[in-house]
């Protein structure tokens, strides 16, 4: 479909990539037969845990445990038409905007990869088949370190606090640049892109807590729990499953900015339009500021009348009202010079539910 202007020239970029393949038969993604049955074909995960519990005095103990969970069998989605990816792309470099707010405060180098007009102008033949195909598997492990307190008091307190501390690791670069790196949620060929194929980590520590008692004569459970959790990382990028987490940095560069580092316009831009990059990827992470941290509490009451029970309670979540961000803005806007600092990009678009009482009523006969 083609728009015209009053003066009968074209304002629409030709179509190329995989929305090309709109309409036409087979336009779906192929599998790998050898992905559809067998033994040891789906992704799997091991887990081992070894744990050592010690009673410190009569009714406290304390548990001191080390896990190590290791992931296998990952699949990707490849683009048939440009088979090992070399040859098939241009790059060009851009420089990240400095700003606090970024890792390193910015100022990095950010490779973009983008396909050959030649490369361009054939649609795209997805494909999905196992990584192995192009490589070693990728090393993806978790390790990490539980710790907890349990009390078992005289005058009925019951009490738990503990803390897990860990971190993920998860190295693709053995096979990042030998296929396409496709998108499969959008179909968006990413290109032998190796940005955040090495992704470390740090470590981050989770802390909890419950406390439960019955006050005596009135026979009234109060009780309540703390979660204490690390804060949000702000954007995540992974060249084999594209760009996910709770928000994003996407810089809308202009085209002639791109079309200055490349040599020309990528194959479909318009010289007035923008180009998304990501500024964020596992080697410049961005985290939130704060902690997310909630207290919850239930106070019940068992009511009996006749031959009939009553469970009467009340649940108070957010006890302490705190409002720590659930959502964040995702665009990073550009300007010359970065005069505007990214714009509203990273600033809460959504907090924590506010604290709220709900009644429980059950009835038994």
């Amino acid at each position: 479909m083609q728009d015209r202007s009053a003066s009968g020239g074209d304002i629409c970029a030709a179509v190329t990539g995989n929305p090309a393949n709109f309409g036409k038969a087979g336009s779906a993604t192929l599998v790998n037969p050898a992905v559809l049955n067998g033994w040891g074909v789906r992704p799997t995960d091991y887990q081992s845990t070894f744990t050592v519990q010690h009673e410190i005095i009569p009714r406290l103990s304390a548990d001191v445990g080390y896990t190590h969970r290791t992931f296998h069998g990952f699949f990707v989605t490849d683009d048939l038409t440009r088979p090992g990816a070399s040859g098939f792309y241009e790059a060009y470099t851009l420089t990240a905007p400095t700003d606090s707010r970024l890792a390193d405060g910015g100022g990095y180098p950010i490779v973009v990869y983008v396909p050959t007009a030649a490369a361009a102008l054939v649609p795209a033949r997805t494909y999905l088949t196992k990584e192995t195909d192009f490589g070693p598997a990728r090393d993806s492990h978790w390790d990490g370190v539980d710790f907890n307190l349990n009390a078992r008091l005289h005058n009925g307190v019951t009490a738990s606090v503990g803390t897990t501390t860990g971190r993920s690791f998860v190295d693709t670069c053995a096979t990042a640049t030998k296929f396409n790196n496709v998108v499969p949620a959008t179909g968006v060929v990413a290109g032998p892109d190796p940005r955040g194929c090495h992704n470390v980590e740090p470590f981050q520590t989770q802390l909890r807590g419950l406390a439960t008692y019955t006050i005596p004569k009135v026979d009234v459970l109060v009780s309540a729990v703390l979660r204490s959790q690390p804060t949000v990382q702000l954007s995540v990028v992974n060249t084999t499953s594209g760009f996910t987490g709770t928000t994003s940095a996407q810089w809308n560069v202009p085209n002639s900015v791109i079309a200055a580092a490349l040599g020309h316009l990528p194959p479909g831009a318009t010289a007035a339009g923008n180009t998304t990059i990501q500024l964020a990827d596992n080697g410049h992470k961005v985290y939130a500021d704060t902690r997310r941290t909630q207290i919850d509490m239930r106070f019940a009451k068992i009511v009996r009348f006749g031959r009939t029970r009553s469970n009467v309670g009340v649940d108070v979540n957010n006890l302490t009202n705190t409002n720590y961000a659930t959502g964040f803005n995702t665009t990073y806007a550009y300007s010359a010079g970065n005069a505007l600092q990214g714009g509203t990009w990273a600033n809460p678009t959504s907090i924590y539910t506010a604290r709220f009482v709900r009644i429980n009523y059950t009835l038994d006969f």
